[in-house]
């Protein structure tokens, strides 16, 4: 199918309006967003001394899977600094991922404009839960398809290469966007011809024997035991997975916003599908085959647990997953009705992201607060605990403010607990000597219960407590009221 005269600069458009909620505020409600970003602080800036990180870590990016987003966040850094450039790598998954899709549309023969159904699905429950390395996995995995839909058609050695390098980059991406990309070039093999299977699997031999050896690691055991039953995940029954299907999908406004664009959306979709219906079908036989992604995607959320050791919301992802690989699958109307479909996928791809973006902008105005008064009010390199009384909000469904405390090691760099420091997927770990009094991870759901904190776990380690919401209360000699305001306040540890 040739490409419409122009259509790049349309799409180029559209990607920069999709990636309007990655830069319109500077503390947008994303749950785990905080973490990502002290983690870029640490690899980028661990032998800074005004930051002290080497004192406290290790870097152990080569037992973790997913470094791609943190690896290219610090390089970004060198002329953008940690924050702007994640606001680059929010923005390739916000941006990126219409893009993407419409590569493997293209290289499925299908109608490009379809991409434009995935705009309102962005930003979703796993987005917001600021899982950003598994969702910027995924338009990564889209470009690695439609890489292996031209190479497997005609294996010539520039897309040999291509397919090669991003058979890569989507392993180091996530390893559920990478479970799904192998899924389709296993459909899509020759399977029928072994002539062709030596030169057909080539550029895949570098990764699948890195992803071989990451198998044995503490991390790639996770994966490993996806495969078999533990009585530790709890598979909920088939019913109550059922009505949460649409809580894991697009479900994180209080308000009816996000319900009405998801029906928008779908309707929009069936229209397509259905004034389709009697034009001739012109895609190539590898769009049949890639049924097989939506199918195992909703297979995995009815059937895999919600957790897979430390590591939650494992089923949940699926949810969207299985949705957005849907989309190439759809048929888009020729003529007249293709032009009133567009309009409509247009429409309300600009509405739901003007829909996010005044929901962030309200977040950040109503209910952040003068946090950045308290970051002003900590000094570099210190130690401190994060005790989020009221983490909830009255905009987004979820627990945006978990992590805040996150931000001052991205600001301050030094220790901060609540941290992933120590679990088998992070990138960076406590030095044997320098690890908290527990000595261990925190119990499970430290950060969730910080009424259960006692004095004990918090004194004389850490030099500071940021506390969000009223609950602290410590004993005389331990910690003093630092500072004050609008709904934060810093406690500094009493001088010995």
């Amino acid at each position: 199918m040739p490409r419409p005269r122009g259509s790049t600069l349309f799409f180029l458009v559209v990607a920069v309006l999709a990636s309007a909620p990655a830069w319109i505020v500077r503390y947008p409600p994303l749950q785990d967003l905080p973490f990502h970003l002290a983690a870029m602080r640490v690899i980028h800036s661990y032998g800074d001394p005004a930051y002290g990180l080497s004192e406290h870590f290790d870097l152990t990016i080569l037992k973790t899977q997913y470094v791609l987003y943190y690896l290219l966040g610090s390089a970004l850094a060198y002329v953008l600094g940690i924050t702007k450039a994640n606001i680059v790598l929010m923005s390739c998954y916000l941006g990126g991922t219409p893009l993407a899709l419409r590569e493997l549309l293209l290289a499925l023969n299908k109608d490009e404009r379809l991409c434009l159904l995935c705009i309102p699905l962005l930003v979703n429950a796993m987005f917001m839960f600021g899982l950003l390395p598994f969702v910027f996995g995924i338009p990564v995995m889209f470009l690695a398809l439609a890489a292996c839909v031209r190479y497997l058609e005609d294996p010539t050695r520039k897309r040999g290469i291509v397919l090669g390098v991003l058979t890569f980059a989507v392993f180091y991406s996530h390893i559920f966007p990478f479970g799904l990309f192998a899924i389709g070039y296993a459909v899509m093999f020759p399977w029928t011809d072994p002539k062709r299977w030596i030169r057909a699997m080539l550029p895949a031999l570098p990764t699948l024997g890195i992803f071989g050896l990451w198998l044995l690691t503490p991390s790639g055991k996770i994966v490993r035991g996806a495969l078999n039953s533990d009585p530790n995940d709890v598979i909920l029954p088939l019913v109550q997975t059922l009505h949460e299907g649409y809580t894991w999908l697009t479900d994180v406004w209080k308000d009816s916003t996000d319900e009405a664009y998801f029906i928008f959306t779908l309707v929009t979709a069936i229209l397509a599908l259905g004034l389709a219906q009697g034009d001739r079908e012109r895609s190539k036989p590898q769009a049949k085959l890639l049924v097989a992604l939506p199918l195992v995607c909703l297979f995995l959320f009815f059937t895999q647990g919600q957790s897979r050791g430390v590591v939650w919301l494992f089923a949940q992802r699926f949810a969207i997953l299985s949705m957005l690989t849907l989309i190439p699958l759809l048929r888009m109307p020729t003529g007249w009705r293709g032009h009133a479909v567009t309009f409509a996928m247009l429409v309300f791809a600009t509405g739901s992201v003007v829909n996010t973006c005044k929901h962030f902008i309200k977040f950040q105005l109503e209910e952040v607060g003068d946090f950045d008064g308290a970051m002003a009010e900590m000094q570099n390199g210190k130690k401190t605990a994060a005790l989020i009384y009221d983490k909830l909000s009255g905009i987004t469904n979820w627990a945006p403010f978990l992590h805040f405390g996150s931000y001052y090691q991205l600001e301050h760099g030094g220790v901060v607990e609540f941290t992933y420091a120590n679990f088998a997927h992070w990138p960076f770990a406590f030095k044997d000597d320098k690890k908290p009094p527990s000595g261990a991870p925190p119990r499970m759901r430290w950060e969730w219960t910080p009424e259960a904190v006692s004095i004990q776990e918090l004194y004389p380690y850490y030099d500071y407590v940021l506390t969000r919401g009223q609950g602290f209360r410590p004993p005389p000699g331990t910690y003093h009221r630092k500072w004050h305001g609008d709904r934060w306040e810093v406690w500094e540890r009493d001088a010995k």
